[in-house]
């Protein structure tokens, strides 16, 4: 930890803008989680029931309307599901406890009966089609009408509208904060074991090598420290200005130019505090300006890096 005082400081700035991204998509996973989306957006299997009716009844409520079902015996009704013209499935019905099921299944060519046929469809409630279709069979078979809908499940099983966008977005939506999280936390232990790869060691290509620059740094850190205030650290070689998600660093031997002014800031201008700027500069290589409030600070900072520069 002694010799990574660099990877330190650029660690912080990376953690201050890290943290908060991180916060807020654990906020979302948790909204994920509270408001039970993935949940709903589950593939709920439903079993060997002994009132199938009730059991889809309550998954409809509580919202959990996408099911896997495993029918024993279906049949088909005569009626197809039709889309422009082509058949894209057929309404099919199953007896289970002297009770009519209804399920709509995609296909484009019906069958008379599948048996054990697995259906992933959505629990349908009241559909139009579904009555227009119970009616007819009653009518066929000379039943009472309201007897035959007394006869009939409320709930139907739908394979076309099963919402697979709908699921594969909500999961996308899931996994993706994870992913990130997780990105995030390895690029954090990669720039701290190689500080090569983070963003900001890039402004060192200037001063040569990155590593040894890195390392020359470090150590001038440790033991060549002649001025630290507040977020300015000042080497016998380099000056780092240290904000909250970034750090500028400068070689001091580049800079052939001083001045201090006194400027107006729109950052301090209800305060109306007085801002002095420093400006660092030589006609090749270096222009930078930096704003301060605190006068003696600025002051201090051009005297060391006079002393250094002498």
């Amino acid at each position: 930890m002694k010799n990574k005082k660099l990877e330190k400081i650029l660690l912080k700035n990376t953690l201050s803008v890290a943290l908060p991204a991180m916060a807020l998509f654990v906020v979302l996973i948790l909204m994920f989680l509270k408001f039970g989306m993935l949940e709903q957006a589950k593939c709920n299997e439903i079993g060997n029931v002994e009132n199938l009716e009730e059991k889809m009844e309550t998954m409809y409520n509580e919202k959990l309307t996408s099911v896997k079902y495993v029918a024993e015996k279906v049949k088909y009704t005569g009626f197809d599901y039709v889309v422009d013209g082509k058949i894209k499935g057929a309404y099919y019905y199953s007896v289970i406890n002297n009770k009519m099921y209804m399920f709509l299944l995609k296909t484009d060519e019906p069958k008379q009966e599948y048996d054990n046929i697995e259906i992933k469809g959505k629990i349908i409630k009241d559909n139009v089609s579904v009555g227009h279709i119970i009616s007819q069979l009653a009518a066929e078979n000379n039943l009472n009408a309201a007897m035959f809908t007394e006869y009939c499940c409320g709930y139907m099983i739908s394979e076309p509208d099963y919402p697979h966008a709908y699921i594969a977005m909500v999961y996308v939506f899931f996994a993706s904060p994870i992913i990130v999280c997780i990105l995030i936390i390895i690029y954090v232990i990669a720039i701290w074991m190689n500080p090569l790869l983070h963003s900001q060691t890039k402004q060192l290509e200037a001063y040569g090598e990155i590593d040894d620059i890195i390392a020359e740094i470090n150590e001038q850190l440790s033991n060549k420290l002649l001025f630290k205030k507040g977020n300015i650290y000042i080497t016998t070689d380099y000056m780092l200005i240290n904000y909250i998600n970034k750090t500028d660093i400068i070689k001091l031997d580049y800079i052939k130019y001083l001045s201090k002014n006194l400027v107006e800031s729109k950052f301090y201008k209800i305060n109306k505090k007085e801002v002095f700027r420093l400006t660092m500069s030589n006609p090749e290589k270096l222009f930078y300006e930096v704003d301060f409030t605190n006068e003696e600070l600025i002051d201090d900072i051009v005297t060391y890096i006079r002393g250094v520069n002498s």
